[in-house]
């Protein structure tokens, strides 16, 4: 009697030590299923919009000069002055005469313009409408008009397929920026100059407008 006892107790224990490895092999395999598992950097940044519908790029809140100041400035880029303008004045197809910053810089040897112009009678959005038919107008086939991304904003890319450069470059980059309030003025961001795309766009990102 004690000797069958003693069997069923031994039985017992191997059933109980067998479950218990079944479930311990469970839990492995759903560790490995985690670790296996891609998931982002946690330094990503998020380019999705805030909840006022624009990106992550600054907002500009005071308008002085400071808005074109890009600091640090990328590697090849020199300051060479930042003065007040009026956006008709600058050959960019704008018809109004918006108050503005523009900051003047070169890169190796060409000079490269950063400037931001307050749109009060007309949206940013519509003053780039102007800029693309002025563009049309002016260059007619050798007007190229595309879209890219700069700093989480669509900007539009005009470029003038014409076998001299244009004094105010072959690209001119062009998006719109905004105070904070979708009832307030919006800012028309430019960047052009005697350069390649390439530098145009580097600036452009570096301002993060």
């Amino acid at each position: 009697m004690k000797k069958s006892l003693f069997i069923l107790i031994i039985l017992l224990t191997a059933a109980l030590v067998g479950v218990s490895g079944c479930l311990g092999g469970g839990d492995d395999a759903d560790s490995n299923t985690t670790n296996n598992t891609t998931e982002p950097p946690v330094s990503e940044p998020d380019n999705s919009s805030n909840e006022s519908g624009q990106s992550n790029a600054t907002i500009i809140t005071t308008f002085n000069a400071s808005v074109v100041t890009v600091n640090p400035l990328p590697a090849g880029f020199t300051h060479l002055a930042t003065r007040s303008v009026n956006a008709n004045t600058e050959g960019i197809g704008v018809l109004e005469a918006y108050i503005g910053y523009r900051n003047m810089l070169t890169y190796d040897n060409a000079n490269v313009y950063l400037a931001a112009y307050r749109c009060t009678s007309k949206t940013a959005d519509e003053c780039i409408q102007d800029m693309i038919s002025s563009h049309a107008s002016k260059y007619g086939s050798d007007s190229n008009v595309s879209t890219v991304t700069i700093n989480g904003h669509e900007a539009t890319l005009l470029e003038a397929t014409t076998v001299d450069t244009p004094q105010q470059g072959r690209y001119i980059l062009v998006w719109s920026n905004w105070s904070g309030d979708q009832y307030d003025d919006s800012f028309l961001i430019v960047v052009n100059g005697q350069v390649n795309y390439s530098v145009i766009k580097e600036l452009a990102e570096a301002s993060n407008l």
